[in-house]
């Protein structure tokens, strides 16, 4: 009797990638659950010292809902990237520099994570069995339980020498050069930082939507066009910016004015980078400028390159004033095409603001009549 074929590949499966544990998502979110672990610890105990410091702090870890963080993630890859990033960040709190309170709650958290790391799972999941640490904060914390000699903090002394030497044992201890020295790695954490752009919404519109085979016809054209619209209206709303104006005289406040918050808040590194790449190109366009007795490549490189600008903005006019459109009369003469027809006029006059760069001296108001 013959059987029937079966699948032999298994389905696939959405694994986070290691990257995504050393990226702000995960690393600002995990900074301030353990900074409340380690207050709510550091709460109960000075409400009244137990005579079980270890007992409290498991307790707490319990119904916190730290046991369920080592079935977070079972991929190998990520699941190494993920333990190490953990404990590292259990033990930036066990610096000198913290209070020794703090640094005993971060000591019992570090320890309990390593020690809980599932051991007869089946499948197996993967166990950190070193955590790599600097050799100063190694030496630091060996000098813990000498901190601990007040009448308040001295209930914690046996437990923290207990932790270390079961840490000691299970050799968990991976020495790195001083932290001068920058040895980790990464280097430092997050080491990704994710920043929102407000296109979210773009994003939303465009991956929901079904794609279809082939080219995209007129109508989907209109609408991913219309979709772009509306989510650049709610970016534009979300981004607004109001202030109220200073009252110049006695008389009546003046009403409020609702801006946009690059406006407001120009983008000043921006502006910088941009004009010293800028000043750095035509450095080495023209070294010699403004004394140029005679026109080198800089110089024809730049003409071609506003010619070639002025051309393609004059042509997108011409086709807009076609369809009964304008393009960028809506500041006058500041954003207008003829501003850019005279700012490439400029090129090569001395004592101009686009003598020297033509287009690129838009910045500096290139094209304005006064």
């Amino acid at each position: 009797m013959s059987l029937a074929p079966t699948h032999t590949t298994p389905r696939g499966q959405v694994v986070l990638q290691p990257t995504y544990f050393t990226c702000s998502l995960f690393v600002d979110p995990a900074r301030e659950d353990i900074d409340h672990l380690i207050h709510v610890y550091a709460e109960r105990y000075a409400r009244s010292p137990p005579s079980q410091p270890f007992l409290l702090f498991k307790d707490i870890w319990n119904n916190e809902g730290w046991t369920w963080l080592h079935f977070k993630v079972f991929d190998t890859r990520s699941r190494d990237a993920f333990l190490k990033v953990t404990m590292q960040l259990l033990s930036e709190r066990l610096a000198e520099s913290e209070y020794p309170l703090t640094r005993a709650a971060a000591l019992f958290g570090l320890y309990t994570f390593f020690a809980t790391q599932p051991s007869t799972s089946a499948p197996s999941l993967y166990a950190l069995a070193h955590l790599p640490m600097t050799i100063d904060m190694y030496e630091s914390l060996l000098k813990l339980p000498d901190v601990l000699e007040t009448d308040f903090l001295r209930p914690l002394r046996p437990h923290i020498i207990y932790v270390l030497s079961a840490l000691q044992k299970a050799q968990f201890f991976h020495i790195l050069p001083p932290s001068n020295l920058y040895p980790h790695s990464p280097r430092e954490l997050p080491r990704e930082k994710f920043i929102s752009d407000g296109y979210e919404q773009a994003a939303y519109f465009t991956t929901n939507a079904t794609k279809k085979k082939g080219r995209p016809s007129k109508h989907d054209k209109v609408k991913k066009s219309k979709d772009a619209v509306v989510a650049l209206d709610k970016w534009l709303d979300k981004t607004a910016y109001t202030y109220q104006p200073p009252r110049v005289t006695s008389a009546e406040a003046p009403q409020s004015v609702t801006t946009h918050i690059l406006l407001s808040h120009p983008p000043s590194t921006t502006r910088n980078n941009y004009r010293a790449k800028k000043s750095e190109l035509l450095d080495k366009l023209e070294p010699d400028y403004p004394y140029v007795t005679t026109e080198g490549p800089g110089r024809a490189a730049l003409e071609r390159a506003n010619l070639g600008v002025v051309s393609r903005l004059q042509k997108i006019d011409e086709e807009a004033a076609a369809k009964g459109m304008e393009i960028g009369g809506e500041g006058g003469e500041r954003t207008g095409l003829r501003r850019v027809e005279r700012a490439a006029d400029e090129l090569g006059k001395i004592g101009s603001l686009g003598g020297r760069g033509g287009l690129l001296g838009l910045l500096e108001g290139a094209g304005i009549v006064e």
